[in-house]
């Protein structure tokens, strides 16, 4: 054998032994001891921990119901109480009136028999200031032994007015007022050259007369009124009236009138 061959044989058995030298001394491996690892080495054979998701965005949160508020205290707007001569009001006096009669007597051969229908009422268009109206009907018939007279009259008025508050429950209540009338008069005596009055004009008459009688007249009226209930007046004053145009037939005779009235009335 050559030198060479038996370098090469004696090198081989040396790494034989020490080789089986370490293997004798090595610990025997641990299943469960994780290897050594260099610092700064990966570990291959273990898979990494799943990365944790990134938390979605949560939805901003709900505003919080605002607590009711406290109702408000009921409070009742109350209406002032209506008062006589406020807008839209409508006031019945004592103008209005109707009556129906027949008078007789025992010891006399006379009698009469009237009729009168007198609607009136005032209208406050604004405050404290009215407006009103009359319209009057009237039939008269009398009677004495032979002699009778009939007379029918038909007539309206006018007016406007405005309220003064005195105080809490009395007022005054002028009213200015313009008026016509026309009056059928009808006579029936037994003879001519009897005579009769209408109005402060002296006429002749016969067994069949028919005259006319005309008016226009303006006048004023200014009562205090006391209220004494709710809806309901009495009131006094002054009364004053004159004639623009009076005539019975073709004689003429104008009427002034200075005196004094009560009335009576309610508005709703």
């Amino acid at each position: 054998m050559t030198r060479t061959g038996s370098c090469l044989v004696v090198a081989f058995a040396f790494a034989i032994s020490w080789g089986g030298a370490g293997a004798a001394e090595s610990p025997p491996a641990d299943e469960d001891a994780e290897p050594e690892r260099a610092p700064g080495s990966t570990t291959l054979g273990a898979p990494a921990p799943p990365e944790t998701p990134a938390p979605l965005l949560a939805p901003p949160p709900r505003p919080e119901p605002a607590p009711p508020a406290p109702e408000p205290a009921v409070t009742k707007d109350l209406a002032p109480d209506p008062r006589f001569g406020d807008p839209g009001q409508i006031a019945l006096n004592g103008a209005l009136s109707a009556s129906v009669g027949h008078l007789g007597y025992d010891s006399a051969d006379a009698s009469s028999t009237s009729v009168s229908v007198e609607p009136a009422f005032d209208y406050f268009s604004a405050q404290n200031f009215s407006e009103g109206v009359t319209a009057f009907f009237r039939y008269n018939d009398g009677r004495s032994g032979d002699r009778e007279v009939s007379s029918t009259t038909v007539g309206a008025t006018g007016r406007i007015g405005h309220n003064f508050w005195l105080g809490r429950v009395v007022s005054l209540w002028p009213k200015l007022s313009l008026g016509v009338w026309h009056t059928w008069y009808s006579y029936a005596v037994p003879a001519f050259g009897a005579t009769a009055t209408i109005n402060g004009v002296t006429v002749e008459v016969g067994p069949s007369t028919h005259l006319d009688e005309n008016v226009w007249f303006a006048e004023i009226q200014a009562p205090v009124l006391f209220h004494l209930a709710p809806h309901f007046y009495v009131g006094f004053g002054p009364d004053v009236f004159v004639d623009l145009i009076h005539s019975v037939e073709s004689a003429k005779n104008l009427r002034r009138f200075v005196g004094a009235f009560s009335t009576l009335g309610g508005w709703f």
